[in-house]
C-alpha cells in the first residue's frame, strides 16, 4: 500500500450503526402530541370593521354602526356580527367560490382596499372586507383557500382509491 493510499475497512471491521431507542410513553411526549394535536389553525387576520356606516359618522361607527369582528385563518372565517355581538358566523374555506380584490382610486392613496368573498353559504353568499393592507390579506387568503380545496380533492381522491 503506498503512502497516499489509505486503508478502507472490510465489512467484519465495520461496526453496525447505532439504532435509535423507541420513544418512550412519558408524560412529556404525550403533552407535545397534546399541543400539536389541539394547536390552532394560523390566523391570516383578525380586526374589526364597520358595515353599512356613511362616511361622515366614521369617527362614532363603534357607538352607533353594527360591528363586525372578523377572524381570518388558514382553515375558515369566523364572524361576529350585529350590535352588540348578537349573530356569529364561520366558512369553512373550502365553500368560497370566488374571492377578488377591489380597490378605487381614493382607497389606493391611502392603502386600502376591499376583499369580495363569494362563498355557497346561505347566510353570507357575499362578504366584503374592506379595511387598510388588504392586498397582502387578499393574497394569503387566496393561497389558503387553493390549499384547502388542493387538500380535500387529495382526501376525496385516496377515499376513493380505498373502496370506501
Amino acid at each position: 500500500m503506498s503512502k497516499g493510499e489509505q486503508k478502507q475497512p472490510l465489512l467484519s471491521e465495520e461496526q453496525p450503526p447505532e439504532q435509535e431507542s423507541p420513544p418512550s410513553r412519558s408524560s412529556s411526549n404525550l403533552g407535545s402530541l397534546n399541543s400539536i394535536r389541539t394547536r390552532e389553525p394560523d390566523v391570516i387576520w383578525e380586526g374589526t370593521t364597520w358595515q353599512a356606516c356613511p362616511s361622515y359618522c366614521a369617527c362614532f361607527a363603534p357607538l352607533c354602526c353594527s360591528t363586525w369582528r372578523w377572524r381570518i385563518t388558514t382553515q375558515r372565517i369566523d364572524l361576529t356580527h350585529g350590535w352588540l355581538g348578537s349573530a356569529e358566523e364561520g366558512i369553512d374555506l373550502r365553500r368560497i367560490v370566488d374571492i377578488h380584490y377591489e380597490r378605487s382610486i381614493p382607497q389606493m392613496l391611502v392603502n386600502r382596499g376591499t376583499i369580495v368573498i363569494h362563498s355557497d353559504n346561505d347566510s353570507f353568499p357575499r362578504l366584503e372586507l374592506a379595511t387598510f393592507r388588504t392586498r397582502k390579506i387578499f393574497q394569503e387568503l387566496r393561497e389558503a383557500c387553493s390549499k384547502a380545496k388542493q387538500t380535500t380533492a387529495v382526501d376525496a381522491h385516496a377515499i376513493a382509491g380505498q373502496g370506501l
